[in-house]
Parts: structure tokens; C-alpha cells; sequence
């Protein structure tokens, strides 16, 4: 799949979009000098006014406690804070010449114009950089999250029950929070992961549920402190009180991700022999040639030397232990972790992953609410130790290859009816439907990924990388109505929770705006669950993996929904995309009797609006299906009903006198430190946000084919719950209304894996409404 970073347009939008870049540039840096004049305007030092302090809403901010956990303005101000100060690392990071060996003189030093393909060129290289700098970031966080509580107790199957079914598991009463200030903080590039790893709720729960982490599952993202160690003008991470040293006696490991190790210790699968020389990358840099002149061979050359190395960070990682001789590779470290896992098990009956949280994303109950399938999702605990003689011996495990292999035993013990009338403890080896869906969320968590976690972290950054870009080009944190801004849109993300309330088999999604606010929520995930709970009677997910077809449909239904409970329109944004949107839910009859759908609509046509800084359809976690062809149908032909409902916007802006929507809105990134120029992402239209190659675990695509990646095991369920879906209130897997970025779907925590792996892959959809996967 190419990337978007390769898309070029045409000179005059290069132009026009270059001016607009290093204006923005100039203005959001502070570091140039400003023009010389030949004449000054001579001011009276008495009477003049001081020029306006651009940092003053963010540099001195104090947030009080509370008890709802609800967001706040000051809470959503931090948090955009500590996106800037994500988005300004990436820059740095990714434009670092030479940096884990990749430099940029395999495209300067060719005969070739430095002009913008050269830029999308060099972006490339920094995209790789990041990526290899994302894998360390997430390797350093295991070991702050082992170092913070090293001799926490991982509970067994009995005792999640018992404090489960007593409502006692997420009662704060039973573990206390961590107090981070500034002398604890970690590290910029491990609070990266763990931002990351919280927007993932189910996953962050469950592990935190399984690793005995509910100390941390407490702990609040420590916005004041985080804020205050935050350069107001730079947005560089700074130590201020000591935090460095702590973190290195705590972990052993520096505070600077750059001053880490240069190679990764290793442990082998099969003999356990800890390899301490394995490279994070070897790129394939030495001995190119220079001078080259076709620009079309270069593309080609980059693209290969970028994907086909072979270190820890590479797609196609292979290292010969230097113990038993045979090959370490990903696949073998996910069967190693599955394997590890087995015997956790067999031998003190901790759970797998996956099954530990129900349909509903609670541990059988929660805040007085009851999730009764928690016990048949249980199912495959049970499974593996009534085969652990026979099918599951982790000696035999061990020899195979692939996780498909894993899958295959898995089919075999299932056909195997008494081994599972004995799992079961009945007369009957039929699996319940629940039962069937535990099997799919365990192997979820596994496929492509070989983490303790329950998610591919690395997938899960680079995904949120993509909103971060947003909030940065929006820049809300330098408009002198940010405070007003920030209270608006936590009053919209109170209307959007309302809206999942009320429609709990419903998919609703984000806006931009909303999303923040919502992000922001889920950084105080004990009180994030409360709240959802309380309020929708099941834990709503975010899951950060929607196909783009599901995408659509649920934003065009959250869209009608929306101006339906308040009047206001939802997506306030004029671009192509939005104003399509608004097309498809505004009636004849509503245009016809100016109802609230055509009054809401025509509110956003007071003034030309730039699509770069407008309130969009939040779709960073968008991905796209990459082995199905029912899926393409299904795509193109909704691209089709979109095309349609995007010329009839066209008509009526022109009817209107005004200017129809833009197809070609495009925004510029300098995320990877050189200037590109990006096409407006929306639904079935732009590339995504990265480059498939070069990450181990591809962060925009999935699997949803059965058979495929995640959608495993024939006879557990359709193929539509591996991709986070199901029909919903209809009781049956088949991808319906849910998987989504958005509450109340049908998904719970995990269904959904794939080929993406990653973010939400292991994460499910959001919400649980009657009976989802």
C-alpha cells in the first residue's frame, strides 16, 4: 500500500501550500528574526501595549482534582500540550541524519532536483528512523512497567473470579494509585507509549488485571506535573526536578532513548540463551551508488533499502542464537510468547490473554453491573488445561513456526468432543457462541504480537501519531479562545457520551474535537470506567482499528444523531467529505421545511474555513482490509453513494451562490522533518498515514478474511468479529454495526486482531451492546 507522504500535486498547489508551510513554520517556531524595516514606527514606551503572550493558556497551569473524572478544560489544555511536545519529538528524531545508521546522502548525493519528490523521499527516511525509535521507546516501557512494581502479584483464574463476581476487582479501595510528579515522571519516549497504551482501555484494563498493574490502573495521567516539564515555548520534555536519575536507578536503562543501547538483548524461544548483539536494524545502506539520475530507479532503490533489513526492528527479523544455532524471527517470538503464557497456566493458573474481561469489557462485575459472559470467555483457559497432556505440551509447541501451526492445534482440540465435554464439565461438547468468541479473543492477542501486552504498542503509537499530526495543524493551543474552546468541546463530548447512552447497539464516532476530549477521559482510565459503566452499563473501548467502510456509516449515523439531540451540526467542517456527510442525512423534506438537519447545515457557511484547521471526522484509526475482496465491493460501492451525495452538495452550494467543496483540500507535514504535501484524509480517499514496510507489524491494514490473521480457528465464529465486528443486538458475527472508534458498538474488548495487529487490534470494538464479539 503506498503512503501518503508520496502523493505529489500539481506546481501551482505545491506553491501555493509551500507559501502557507513556512508561514505557519516561522510563526509556531519564534526562532527567526522578524523582517527589517527601513522605517520603524516610533512607539511611546509608556503608553504601547505589551506584545500578547501566545503561551499564556498553557505555561502556568493548575489542575484541581475531581471527583467524576470527567474531563476539564485545563485537563484537555495539558494534553494538548504533551501532543505538541509528541509531535515536535517525531520532527527531531526523524530529521536526524545518519541516525541508527540511515542517512540522508542516499538521496542528496544523486544527481536528482532537491525539490518536493526528494522531500517525500527524505520523509521516508525519517519515517524509518521514527519507526526504529517507536520499537525502542516500547521496548524501555516494559521495563519502567516490570521496574515500577517488581514484586506485584499476577492473581490466578480463582481469585479474578471471586473478586470479579464480589465487585471488588476495580474498587479503588483494593490498590492506590502511583503519585507521579515531576521527580517520577518518565521519560518522554516511555510517556509516549503509555499515552498510547491507555487509549486502548479493554487491552490496558485486562493487562493491568493480569500483570497485577492495578496500582497503575489507578494512577491518573499526571497532567500538571507533565505540563510543567514541558518547555512553553520550545515544547521540549525537560527534567526539572531530578526525574532522569530516578528513572535510571529505577531501570537501570538512560533517560534519552538515543543514549540506549545500540543493540536489543534478546531472548531465544526454544533454549532461553539471552542474545545481547541482536541489531534493532540493519539497513542495507553501504556501497549504493551516487550520481544517479532517474528519479523512478531511486524511488525504488529507498523503498528497498528502507524494508528489506533484517534487525529486530525490520519486517523480516532473522537471527541465528547464539545458543541452539536456529533462526530467531517475529513468528517464532509470538509462538514464544504464547508458549510462555501456556505454561504460566498449566502451572499457576493465570489466565491467557484475552480471556479475562467479558462481551461487556467487565470482569464479571463492575460498578454494580454484570457482565454474565465473563465465564464463557473464559473458555479457552479451560480448553488448554484440560489438553495440556495431550494437544498443548509447550516442548511440541515450541517446534513450530508459524502461529498458524498454534491455530491448527487449537482446530484439533476442538474436534476432539471429550476433551471438550471435560472443559466444558457438561454432557455436551457444543461451544456456546461466547465460548467460541473467547477462542478468537485469545488467539487475537497473540497474532502479530509478541509483547507481554495485549496489543502491538508500536501499531498503537504510530496509529495515534496520525491525531497528533491533526492537533498540531488545528493548533488550538495558541488561539487566544482557547479556554472557551476547550469548554465547548467537553460540552460536545458530553452530548456524544449521551448519544452512546441512548443508543448503546449503535457505533458512534469522534470528531476531532470530541476525540480530544475523549482521549482525555480514557488518561483517567479507573474513572473512565466508572463513568462509562455507570453510564451505559458497559465499559466503552476505543478501539484505534475501524475498517473504513464501517467508518463512514457510523459517522454519517453520529452525524444525523447528533443535530437530531442538539440542532447544532456535528462535524464543523466544510470540506468535500463533510459537507457529503451532511448531504446523505439532510431529508428533501427537512430542506423543504427548513428542519434542524438543513438549519444546522447552513450555520457553517458564514466564512471560508480551512480544511487543515477544521474539525473533522477523527480518522486515525481508520484501516483498510487488505484480503478481502467482499470488503472492495463494499468499498467501492460506498464511494460511490458518497461521490453522489458529494455532487449533490456541489449543486447546492452553487445554487446558494457560494463556492462548492474542494476536492483536492490537501494540508503540508513536516512530521518527519521534511516538508510533504498530504491530501485531506477522509473514508476511502488519501493514503494512510505510513509506510507498511517498514514496521514489523503493519499499523494501517487487517485481515479479516477467515483464516487470516487473527480469524482463526474454523467453527468459533464469523469472520467479521477478528475485524472488532458484530451484528449487535442480532446475537451473530458478521462485521454489523460496530468494531468502531466509538461507544456502544457491538464489539467488546478484543475481537478484533488481523493482520494490522497492533493498536486496537487486540482491542475490540467499543462498547459491548447486546451480544458483540
Amino acid at each position: 500500500m503506498p503512503s501518503r507522504l508520496s502523493k505529489i500535486f500539481l506546481s501551482g498547489k505545491e506553491k501555493e501550500a509551500a507559501a502557507e508551510s513556512a508561514h505557519s513554520i516561522r510563526s509556531s517556531s519564534g526562532s527567526d528574526a522578524p523582517p527589517v524595516y527601513e522605517e520603524r514606527e516610533t512607539l511611546d514606551p509608556d503608553n504601547g501595549l505589551p506584545p500578547p503572550d501566545v503561551t499564556a493558556g498553557f505555561s502556568n497551569l493548575k489542575i484541581s482534582s475531581h471527583g467524576d473524572g470527567f474531563p476539564t478544560s485545563e485537563e484537555c489544555i495539558a494534553h494538548l500540550k504533551m501532543l505538541e511536545c509528541f509531535y515536535r519529538l517525531r520532527q527531531s528524531v526523524a530529521s536526524q541524519d545518519g541516525l541508527f545508521g540511515i542517512t540522508d546522502d542516499v538521496i542528496t548525493a544523486q544527481n536528482i532536483p532537491m525539490d518536493d519528490k526528494a522531500s517525500a523521499l527524505l520523509a521516508k527516511l525519517g519515517e524509518k528512523r521514527w519507526a526504529i525509535y517507536v520499537q525502542r521507546a516500547v521496548d524501555r516501557f516494559e521495563t519502567w512497567w516490570n521496574a515500577i512494581s517488581p514484586d506485584r502479584h499476577w492473581p490466578d483464574r480463582t481469585q479474578l473470579a471471586e473478586y470479579g463476581k464480589a465487585d471488588q476487582i476495580c474498587r479503588s479501595h483494593l490498590s492506590k494509585d502511583y503519585s507521579f510528579d515531576a521527580a517520577t515522571l518518565p521519560p518522554v519516549d516511555v510517556l509516549m507509549v503509555w499515552h498510547a497504551f491507555q487509549l486502548n482501555p479493554r487491552c490496558y484494563l485486562e493487562d493491568c488485571l493480569r500483570q497485577g498493574q492495578m496500582k497503575l490502573w489507578h494512577s491518573a495521567m499526571p497532567f500538571e506535573a507533565i505540563a510543567q516539564s514541558i518547555n512553553s515555548t520550545t515544547f521540549a520534555y525537560e527534567d526539572r526536578a531530578g526525574a532522569s536519575t530516578y528513572f535510571t536507578e529505577l531501570t537501570s536503562r538512560p533517560w534519552n532513548n538515543l543514549d540506549d543501547e545500540s543493540h536489543r538483548a534478546t531472548k531465544c524461544p526454544r533454549c532461553q540463551t539471552i542474545n545481547s548483539n541482536v541489531p534493532w536494524t540493519d539497513p542495507m545502506f553501504g556501497g549504493r551508488d551516487s550520481g544517479m539520475t532517474d528519479l523512478a530507479k531511486l524511488e525504488q532503490e529507498v523503498e528497498w533499502m528502507l524494508s528489506d533489513g533484517v534487525g529486530y526492528c525490520d519486517k523480516d527479523f532473522a537471527y541465528a542464537c547464539q545458543g541452539c544455532g536456529k533462526y530467531i524471527t517475529h513468528d517464532t517470538l509470538r509462538i514464544g510468547r504464547f508458549v510462555a503464557d501456556v505454561k504460566l497456566l498449566q502451572s499457576r493458573n493465570v489466565p491467557m490473554k484475552g480471556t479475562i474481561l467479558g462481551i461487556h469489557g467487565i470482569p464479571s462485575k463492575a460498578y454494580k453491573v454484570k457482565d454474565i459472559t465473563t465465564e464463557q470467555i473464559d473458555m479457552p483457559n479451560r480448553i488448554i488445561k484440560a489438553g495440556e497432556h495431550v494437544i498443548f505440551l509447550p516442548e511440541s509447541l515450541l517446534e513450530l513456526y508459524t502461529l498458524g501451526s498454534v491455530r491448527d492445534q487449537i482446530e484439533l482440540a476442538m474436534l476432539d468432543k471429550k476433551l471438550l465435554r471435560q472443559a466444558r464439565g457438561s454432557l455436551s461438547s457444543t461451544l456456546l457462541r461466547h465460548e467460541r468468541v473467547g477462542i478468537r479473543k485469545l488467539m487475537s492477542r497473540y497474532w502479530d504480537n509478541s509483547s507481554p501486552f495485549a496489543l502491538d504498542l508500536v501499531s498503537a503509537v504510530i496509529r495515534q501519531g496520525s491525531f497528533v499530526e491533526k492537533m498540531h495543524h488545528i493548533n488550538w493551543l495558541h488561539s487566544p479562545a482557547l479556554p472557551s474552546t476547550m469548554n465547548r468541546l467537553t460540552t460536545k463530548y458530553g452530548h456524544f457520551m449521551t448519544i452512546m447512552r441512548q443508543y448503546p447497539l449503535k457505533m458512534a464516532v469522534p470528531t476531532l474535537d470530541v476525540d480530544l476530549a475523549w482521549h482525555t477521559h480514557q488518561l483517567n482510565p479507573a474513572q473512565y470506567m466508572e463513568y462509562t459503566v455507570s453510564q451505559c452499563r458497559q465499559f466503552i473501548d476505543h478501539d484505534d482499528k475501524i475498517a473504513e467502510v464501517k467508518l463512514n456509516d457510523a459517522f454519517a449515523w453520529t452525524s444525523k444523531a447528533y443535530t437530531r439531540l442538539t440542532g447544532q451540526p456535528y462535524s464543523e467542517c466544510t470540506c468535500w467529505y463533510c459537507e457529503a456527510i451532511r448531504e446523505s442525512h439532510t431529508s428533501h423534506a427537512s430542506r423543504l421545511f427548513n428542519g434542524s438537519s438543513a438549519q444546522a447545515a447552513d450555520m457553517l457557511h458564514g466564512s471560508e474555513q480551512d480544511p487543515a484547521k477544521s474539525v473533522h471526522i477523527s480518522a486515525h484509526n481508520a484501516v483498510r482490509p487488505s484480503d478481502d475482496a467482499k470488503y472492495s465491493t463494499l468499498s467501492e460501492k460506498q464511494a460511490n453513494e458518497l461521490e453522489r451525495h458529494y455532487q449533490k452538495a456541489c449543486d447546492r452550494a452553487i445554487k446558494k451562490g457560494r463556492k462548492p467543496p474542494k476536492r483536492d483540500d490537501y494540508y503540508y507535514s513536516d512530521a518527519y522533518g521534511h516538508v510533504v504535501y498530504i491530501p485531506a484524509y477522509s473514508p476511502y480517499v488519501g493514503y494512510m498515514p505510513y509506510m507498511p514496510m517498514y514496521y514489523p507489524v503493519t499499523p494501517g491494514c487487517m485481515a479479516v478474511g477467515a483464516g487470516a490473521a487473527g480469524n482463526c480457528c474454523s467453527g468459533t465464529c464469523g469472520a467479521g468479529v477478528a475485524a472488532g465486528g458484530c451484528a449487535g443486538a442480532s446475537g451473530s458475527c458478521g462485521g454489523g454495526s460496530s468494531g468502531g472508534c466509538g461507544g456502544g458498538s457491538s464489539g467488546g474488548a478484543g475481537g478484533g486482531c488481523g493482520g494490522g495487529g497492533g493498536g486496537g487490534g487486540g482491542g475490540g470494538g467499543c462498547g459491548g451492546g447486546g451480544g458483540g464479539c
